[in-house]
């Protein structure tokens, strides 16, 4: 069974460990739906949208009020999109360390194993 262990881990596990970064970058890109944002990047925050009137004032608001509700919702959503970047950046650093060090770990926790009971 010790064999076996060790066969499955620097073997299939292995494997598995550097099969799964894609599949968590991709897993955080779906997470914050990056298509949707772009194609929506200048929508109307909340698509909250004036009506315009019949007066010039009124007219004016209404054009105002959208294009603010748009500039805020360009803001939020380019937030969103650089908080997606980051995370994305992030899975892919972090799952290449991790399958990086993966064969090391057994190594390590007979290491620190060893070094509870020598002091």
């Amino acid at each position: 069974m010790f064999f076996e262990f060790f066969k499955w881990w620097y073997g299939y596990g292995w494997l598995e460990a550097w099969n799964g970064v894609p599949r968590s970058v991709k897993k955080v890109s779906l997470e914050f739906s990056i298509p949707v944002l772009l194609r929506n990047l200048f929508s109307p925050w909340k698509q909250i949208i004036s009506i315009p009137g019949r007066s010039i004032d009124e007219r004016f608001r209404a054009a105002l009020d959208n294009l603010i509700s748009r500039t805020i919702g360009f803001f939020v959503r380019f937030l969103t999109l650089i908080t997606a970047v980051v995370a994305i950046s992030a899975s892919a650093v972090f799952g290449l360390i991790a399958a990086l060090a993966w064969p090391l770990l057994p190594i390590a926790a007979i290491y620190f194993l060893i070094r509870v009971f020598t002091g």
